[in-house]
């Protein structure tokens, strides 16, 4: 989803919560990114304990319960190698061990000893630590670590302005009055980043197109999903309005 498809959606779930509406929310982890909702009760697929406590910080949050209910389950489906697997992994003997108290101090100071420790040299393998080291007089090199850290690289995605609501309309402004600062503003609710590979096969069938240099804006209107954001799948499926004359 862009920015502005996420706010809508948020302020609806907020809403129908408030109402008491029946609300199933099935979300990725980014839910816990600060994402201000309150449920009574939270399902969260085994992870690392940081992961499992942003989750439970989504369940009876304004405290108008006695008691929310966390329930942490192991999916059907394998975690993604890496980093993620390697926390769960630990999240789950941990908590095997342990039936009550899960979220103590002690439990997440072991938990990160061990993922630290399976992390090694890869937590600073641009080596940022030396930069943020003095030098004995005091002098860091602020500007050089911070041209190192990308907490997500961005050199594997690329942005596209997408045709959601407004931004359909944004998109043709931008096709005549060009990339306006004004403009691309407002623009910037409606980017969503997609892998470069998927990019580069969108613009080869022409799915998506380059507005401006370096500015890519979606041309096929069916891949942007009112509930499920931008489908990237549907760029060669036609909907029946697309062949009416």
């Amino acid at each position: 989803m862009c920015g502005a498809h996420r706010s809508k959606a948020i302020s609806q779930i907020k809403q129908r919560l408030k109402d008491k509406l029946p609300t199933c929310v099935i979300s990725t982890q980014l839910v816990e990114a600060g994402v201000d909702l309150d449920f009574p009760i939270v399902y969260r697929a085994l992870a690392g304990l940081d992961s499992i406590a942003q989750a439970a910080g989504r369940c009876n949050r304004e405290g108008l319960l006695e008691q929310g209910r966390v329930v942490v389950f192991a999916p059907p489906s394998k975690i993604p190698a890496g980093y993620l697997r390697q926390a769960a992994e630990i999240g789950r003997r941990l908590v095997s061990n342990k039936m009550d108290g899960l979220l103590t101090q002690e439990m997440f100071e072991q938990f990160f000893k061990e993922l630290y420790w399976l992390q090694g040299s890869n937590l600073d393998k641009h080596d940022i630590l030396k930069d943020l080291a003095s030098d004995g007089e005091l002098r860091f090199s602020f500007y050089t670590a911070a041209q190192k850290f990308k907490l997500i690289n961005d050199k594997q995605y690329s942005p596209v302005i997408v045709c959601y609501e407004e931004g359909e309309k944004l998109i043709e402004q931008l096709k005549k009055l060009g990339p306006e600062r004004w403009l691309m503003r407002k623009l910037q609710r409606y980017i969503v980043n997609l892998p470069k590979h998927v990019h580069t096969k969108l613009c080869n069938e022409g799915a998506i197109i380059e507005a401006y240099p370096g500015i890519f804006v979606q041309e096929y209107g069916a891949m942007y999903h009112p509930d499920l954001g931008f489908c990237a799948h549907k760029s060669m499926i036609y909907e029946p309005d697309d062949l009416i004359i």
